[in-house]
């Protein structure tokens, strides 16, 4: 009797311990499609300052090296850098923002 209550308390603990793995498993797979490369970000980042129509006019260069983006270009107002640092932050993936626009004279 006290076998039979042993092992089917084992048998709970294994199965409940196989879907905690598996679970986690599924987690890790999906977290590491959902990463973008870094190419892909700074895409994506272009894409959403070029939206805005007075950071599209400046032309900026956008770049990424492990989630943290990089922005580079001239910009007329400190506004518009300010501008660039907030639509580059919303977009998911992006870690960090290295803003280096610079005032065109």
């Amino acid at each position: 009797m006290m076998k039979r209550v042993a092992s089917r308390i084992l048998m709970l603990a294994a199965l409940s311990l196989s879907g905690v793995f598996a679970a986690h498993a599924a987690y890790a797979e999906d977290a590491a499609v959902a990463a973008p490369t870094d190419e892909q970000l700074a895409v994506s980042v272009k894409q959403a300052l070029d939206a805005e129509p007075e950071l599209k006019a400046l032309e900026l260069k956008v770049s990424s090296k492990k989630g943290e983006v990089t922005i580079e270009g001239l910009m007329t107002e400190d506004q518009q850098m300010f501008k660039a640092g907030q639509v580059a932050e919303k977009v998911p993936g992006v870690k960090f923002v290295i803003n280096k626009m610079e005032q065109k004279s």
